[in-house]
Order: C-alpha cells, then sequence, then structure tokens
C-alpha cells in the first residue's frame, strides 16, 4: 500500500511529518534521542502505529533533544495535532515514543486533548533535582533550555489512559519508583529488561501486539500477553 507523507517541517532543530491513514485514529509518535548525535533521530514507530496504513501518525524527532522543553517545537506538535484532528475527523489520538519519546508522550496530554499515552523507558524527570542519581545523557541536559516539564507530572486519569513500560534494572528503577501510582495508571515492570526493551519486544515478536492492545485501552489482555513471556509485570502486582 502506497501511503502518503507530508513532510510538515524540517530545519536544523526538528523534522515533523503526517502519513496519512484511512481510518479515524492518530498516532503521535515522538523519536527519543537516536545514536548520532549531531544528527536528526530518525522517527520512530511508524510501521508499527500505522496497523497496516488504518492509523493516521504524526511523527516527531528533534535534533535538539530537548525533553519537551522547547516552546517553540511543543506549541508546533500542538497545533499539528488539532489541525489533522479537525481536518482528517479524528475520533481518537494516542501518543507513543521510547525513552525520552516515552517522557514527550506522557506530557502532552498536559497541552491537548489524548486519549491514551504509551510511553517505554521514560525518565520521570531529567532535572538533577529530582533524580540526583541519573548520569546519563549529560550532554543533553546541560544544553537545556529553561525546563518547562520538570517531571511527566502527575498523569491525571481524566485526561488519559496511560500505559507505561520498564526494565527492572536497577538504572530504570531510579525512574519508575518515583512514578504516580493508582489503579487507572496501567505501568508494567518487565523482568530481565533495561533501557532498551522496545528492542526486546520487538525480537520476541511483541511489540505491535502490545502497543495495539495499549492503544485500544485493554489493560487485562495486555498484562496476560506479557506474564507469559516476562512473569508478573503489573507494578504494585509484583
Amino acid at each position: 500500500m502506497q501511503l502518503t507523507t507530508d513532510l510538515i517541517a524540517r530545519n536544523g532543530d526538528h523534522s515533523i511529518a503526517h502519513q496519512h491513514g484511512s481510518g479515524s485514529r492518530l498516532f503521535v509518535c515522538l523519536s527519543g534521542v537516536g545514536t548520532k548525535r549531531h544528527e536528526m533521530p530518525p522517527f520512530e514507530f511508524p510501521g508499527t502505529a500505522s496497523d497496516g496504513g488504518r492509523n493516521h501518525i504524526l511523527m516527531v524527532a528533534e535534533k535538539r533533544r530537548s525533553w519537551m522543553n522547547d516552546p517553540d517545537l511543543t506549541a508546533l506538535i500542538v497545533q499539528e495535532i488539532e489541525r489533522i484532528r479537525v481536518q482528517f475527523s479524528i475520533t481518537e489520538t494516542v501518543t507513543l515514543g521510547n525513552s525520552m519519546g516515552g517522557f514527550m508522550a506522557l506530557v502532552l496530554p498536559q497541552l491537548t486533548r489524548i486519549d491514551r499515552a504509551i510511553a517505554f523507558s521514560p525518565q520521570f524527570s531529567m532535572h538533577p533535582e529530582h533524580v540526583p542519581e541519573e548520569t546519563r545523557w549529560q550532554y543533553w541536559r546541560r544544553r537545556f533550555p529553561p525546563y518547562r516539564f520538570e517531571t511527566v507530572g502527575s498523569l491525571d486519569p481524566e485526561r488519559c489512559g496511560h500505559f507505561i513500560f520498564h526494565g527492572d534494572a536497577p538504572e530504570e528503577e531510579i525512574h519508575w519508583r518515583r512514578f504516580p501510582a493508582g489503579r487507572s495508571i496501567h505501568h508494567y515492570i518487565l523482568e530481565g529488561t533495561g533501557h532498551n526493551l522496545v528492542a526486546g519486544l520487538k525480537a520476541q515478536g511483541l511489540l505491535a501486539r502490545t502497543v495495539q492492545l495499549a492503544a485500544a485501552g485493554k489493560p487485562r489482555l495486555l498484562r496476560l500477553l506479557l506474564e507469559q513471556h516476562y512473569g508478573p509485570c503489573r507494578r504494585g502486582l509484583r
């Protein structure tokens, strides 16, 4: 299937594109830091989020790696979500990201209507006062603009359904144990995994189904799927 993709913005700081879908669900796919410091990170999750061309996708990558603290980028993302929502009669909007992209996916519901946020390995905060143990990503932290979002916030269930996935490695625990807990926050800790748990899910053929179930708001089926491979994984039930 040939999918139409519109390049919305590409400059020295960020790249944004809209891949059209046939249905009424919009995925907002937010890239992580990538592996090449001086290049724009690649778009992430387009194949998984597309679901065979059914879903619209707004893809966002940021060369500055500001963790949603660049006000110009934040305003442009919200503007494009709301434009696509109206222009294409979108009835459901889902954010999706890994690491930095996961943090961004959890912050966006504070700025516009989001139905579900799906975050793999998100940081609770990049601010040294909130997570003083964190020593990764120092290159980017030293270059942040003033913090607009010091943490992921309260994850208000009235705003959005939250599906959050972390590994159980110590460097991940310093973040996930700080996340708000509650029955309506679906937080999964996957045994034997670290920051790159998305690669493990993909290698086992679980990533697409995990995203599908989270996007559909089916936490019980999602937990049963993951527990076949990782054992008890719902935070609070482990």
